[in-house]
């Protein structure tokens, strides 16, 4: 129980400093939108750079801002199933829902931010392959761990009340 309350710790902590950018975020991201000026800043959004200077670069930095408020989304989740597993809320639907929807928004986070960069380098004529681990390959396994672990989840929840039935 003792490492479930630090990892709650660590989660609380890292979600409240996400939460306090998120207006930031906003508001910067309709000042790039809105803005007829060109930015000649390179912005690194998880791994990818991008400099915001025309139409389809503001598309792009729009994807990978929506690919981070997904992923501050999928941490909330990720908090709500930690306090339900402080209260010995385990197998029930609602843990269930949560890690299935943290799946979800993780796996799409992972497309939102792999969508631009390999439309960057679509653009760039710079496609690469490479065989090492790379941010979009480690957030969608995240994100399919979740969806498996709700279904092993699923399992668990029906083998407890078969077990309760025949008590």
């Amino acid at each position: 129980m003792r490492k479930l309350n630090f990892l709650k710790g660590i989660v609380d902590f890292v979600w409240l400093t996400m939460s306090i950018t998120i207006p930031v975020i906003l508001f910067f991201v309709g000042m790039v939108l809105f803005s007829n000026e060109t930015l000649d800043i390179p912005f690194k959004i998880n791994g990818t750079i991008l400099e915001v200077v025309d139409l389809k670069s503001k598309v792009l930095f729009v994807f990978l801002v929506i690919s981070v408020l997904m992923f501050i989304y999928g941490l909330y989740l990720f908090r709500k199933l930690l306090r339900l597993f402080q209260l010995r809320i385990i197998f029930d639907f609602e843990t269930v829902k949560i890690l299935k929807n943290i799946g979800y928004v993780i796996c799409l986070s992972a497309l939102f931010a792999g969508i631009p960069n390999f439309i960057s380098e679509l653009l760039e004529n710079t496609i690469s392959l490479s065989f090492g681990l790379n941010p979009f390959i480690l957030l969608f396994s995240l994100g399919l761990f979740f969806l498996v672990l709700s279904e092993v989840f699923v399992i668990a929840k029906h083998l407890k009340e078969e077990n309760d039935l025949t008590f």
